[in-house]
């Protein structure tokens, strides 16, 4: 039911109920995962999955997707990408969004809620990429929960 909610999403966006600029969409794939403050064998370090990005604004998109996530469990996401500044030539922000699937119940203190230091290349060329943080720290029950830096390509269109 969730996936069905994320294709009405995209197809609204995709049909034009909210416009927005040329080479608006972009499709992204995990290409790379480490996590810190060291990698552990239990982890899931090549996130398989793919992702959408429509740009509303310069510095606003929405974004939803699947993956196979750290804990290897298959997670659908949904959320909003704001970047409003410029670093060494990336536009960077923050991405805030939904866990659908429940992938990170079983660690995440604020669940539903998903969230990373977002930082990608401009509109510029239509191949680029994406790099996310998540920051880690403790979880409810006192166990550490692993931070992560993920490297998507994407293809703008």
């Amino acid at each position: 039911m969730r996936v069905l909610w994320l294709l009405v999403i995209f197809v609204c966006l995709a049909g034009g109920v909210v416009q927005a600029a040329e080479n608006s969409m972009a499709v992204s794939v995990p290409v790379f995962t480490r996590h810190f403050p060291s990698s552990s064998s239990d982890l899931n370090e090549h996130n398989h999955g793919v992702g959408l990005e429509y740009i509303l604004r310069k510095d606003v998109a929405v974004t939803a997707g699947v993956f196979n996530n750290s804990l290897r469990k298959d997670t659908a996401y949904v959320g909003v990408i704001y970047t409003p500044f410029r670093v060494v030539g990336l536009h960077t922000g923050i991405v805030l969004g939904f866990d659908l699937s429940g992938g990170y119940n079983s660690i995440n203190p604020v669940k539903p809620i998903i969230g990373a230091l977002h930082f990608a290349t401009g509109n510029g060329s239509p191949i680029g990429f994406n790099i996310d943080v998540l920051p880690g720290g403790g979880n409810k029950n006192g166990d550490l929960v692993y931070g992560a830096a993920g490297v998507s390509m994407k293809y703008s269109f």
